[in-house]
């Protein structure tokens, strides 16, 4: 059944609760299944991200994780290829999903989890030490974190033909921080660097890496845990939202011991500025060994004079399937459905745990999978700012140097990049479609088609050289067809397509159009300012 209905209506009363007693549980798919989840769905604006589903809930999609081979039922074509792409890049250029459509889905995913090559940034004070500039309000500071916001934007809308930013964005809320509490543009751009070289790396090693990276010292106090002053906050926060998941398998003496295991580490001093104040080194942090307590802790029913490399290394042993499991279901609802499938759920997690924690096995096996390309989970996924705002550019062909532009627009639409709400990330699922931000989102919308935005260099559409390229741009429905497969991930109904065809032709009849007529660009901008304004053109 088409999850279409249930993912584009209005929220259900928020008196029920997911956790209610269901005493009679469906079997797996059909209609009693398929309502159940539209029901749980309906009660909830966040996603649950890694966390197990407080209700069991039949499978809704039966099919598992072997390799998807296309049929008649299941045809590899734009909407399949366009629905992979949508999720694993910002938007989909006709182009990519041309090409996509030349070679088998397998070998598509495959260039898709292919390492790029290295972006370079258009700047290099990332490598200098930093330091606070008090002789002017640390400007210079300030400035260079927009810059560093604007490349990132930048590179989610010239995006190489892969994963990659992606999945940093993934990271960057996965281990969620906020500028405005990090402040130094340096230790937030090694911060992504970490996550964009590691995009399909090792989880654990990640942890690791994250646990005693700068940026994440300071969001979380890191640098101010000490022997004489434990602080638990990341000690929480690791466990709770990074590799466990809320109250899963640790007690309150395990947050304060790992706390005292956790003490030491600080960033790391290199000197004095020209203005007096202390220089810090950009991207190492270092161990002070008389702020580290040095006496047994108890963790998890281990006993020793653990540091953080062992607290790390206790938690992905003892609970080793728990932890695999929490980031596999974090992968799911990402990249493919709300309501995470445990059967799939378990089956990844053993790959993860048989691949020594390395991610890319689990995504090229999600990926290529029977299971992501069920019908059923094509435009199962509502878009974020960035999915949908950067998606429509690269979707209509605008190409546009203003990036500043593109990363206020997102912001105002939710999503401030290296800004999150708060330490679990953005709530995402519903919340990014609330009533005025859906009505921001049209507003966004009509500017790329108009090119009416109050900012330069303007952007838009060219109405007729997009369509020019089409198959049969003088053909209205067929025009209409072939815009529809290339930005909106599911099928119209018939009077769907009757509607978008009274916005292309105003009137006149079919026969009489033709691109090349005065006032057809008009038209034409008409028609996809109804394209983007759609239910299913804010789902991919």
């Amino acid at each position: 059944m088409d999850r279409r209905t249930f993912l584009t209506s209005a929220a259900g009363s928020r008196t029920g609760s997911t956790g209610r007693n269901i005493t009679a549980i469906p079997a797996d798919g059909g209609h009693e299944a398929a309502l159940l989840h539209k029901t749980v769905l309906a009660e909830r604006e966040e996603s649950l991200k890694g966390l197990r589903e407080p209700v069991a809930l039949p499978r809704l999609v039966t099919s598992g994780l072997d390799p998807y081979t296309p049929t008649t039922e299941k045809p590899w074509d734009k909407q399949r290829a366009g629905y992979l792409l949508r999720r694993t890049l910002f938007g989909a250029k006709r182009s990519e999903t041309d090409m996509a459509l030349t070679k088998s889905p397998g070998e598509v995913v495959d260039m898709l989890l292919a390492n790029p090559t290295p972006p370079v940034p258009p700047f290099s004070w990332q490598n200098d030490d930093y330091y606070y500039d008090n002789s002017n309000n640390d400007q210079v500071n300030r400035g260079r974190l927009q810059d560093l916001r604007d490349w990132w934007t930048d590179l989610m809308l010239n995006q190489d033909f892969s994963i990659q930013e992606k999945m940093t964005f993934f990271w960057s809320d996965h281990w969620a921080t906020e500028a405005l509490t990090v402040r130094q543009p340096h230790f937030n751009y090694w911060f992504l660097d970490l996550f964009r070289n590691n995009f399909l790396g090792n989880f654990k090693q990640m942890v690791k890496d994250v646990t005693v990276s700068p940026a994440m010292l300071i969001y979380l106090d890191g640098w101010y845990n000490t022997k004489q002053r434990p602080n638990e906050n990341y000690a929480r926060e690791l466990m709770e939202l990074h590799t466990l998941g809320e109250g899963n398998g640790y007690t309150q003496d395990d947050i304060i011991n790992a706390a005292r295991a956790l003490t030491g580490w600080t960033i790391k001093e290199t000197g004095t500025s020209p203005v007096g104040t202390k220089t810090y080194d950009p991207r190492n942090a270092t161990l002070i060994s008389n702020r580290f307590d040095d006496t047994d802790k108890t963790i998890m029913g281990r006993t020793g004079n653990f540091g953080a490399m062992d607290l790390i290394d206790i938690i992905f042993e003892v609970h080793q399937a728990e932890v695999a499991r929490f980031i596999c279901r974090k992968l799911y609802r990402e990249f493919v459905y709300e309501i995470a499938d445990e059967s799939i759920i378990d089956e990844l997690a053993t790959i993860l745990m048989n691949n020594n924690w390395d991610i890319r096995p689990v995504m090229s096996t999600l990926l290529k999978s029977e299971h992501f390309f069920d019908t059923a989970n094509i435009g199962a996924h509502i878009t974020s700012p960035l999915e949908y705002y950067i998606g429509s550019i690269r979707a209509l062909d605008i190409t546009t140097t203003n990036v500043r532009y593109i990363y206020q627009v997102c912001s105002a639409l939710g999503c401030q990049l290296l800004e999150a709400p708060n330490v679990k990330g953005w709530p995402a699922y519903r919340s990014w479609i609330s009533a005025s931000r859906l009505a921001s989102r049209w507003s966004v919308a009509d500017e790329l088609i108009l090119g009416n935005m109050k900012s330069t260099p303007k952007f838009g559409v060219d109405p007729v050289t997009y369509v020019s390229t089409l198959s049969d741009p003088n053909n209205a429905r067929k025009m209409i067809q072939d815009i529809l497969d290339y930005i909106v991930p599911l099928k119209m109904s018939t009077n769907q397509f009757e509607i978008l065809l009274d916005k292309l032709l105003a009137g006149a009849p079919e026969y009489e159009w033709n691109i090349n007529l005065p006032g057809a660009d008009g038209h034409i901008k008409d028609l996809l300012k109804a394209v983007l304004r759609l239910s299913e053109s804010e789902l991919c």
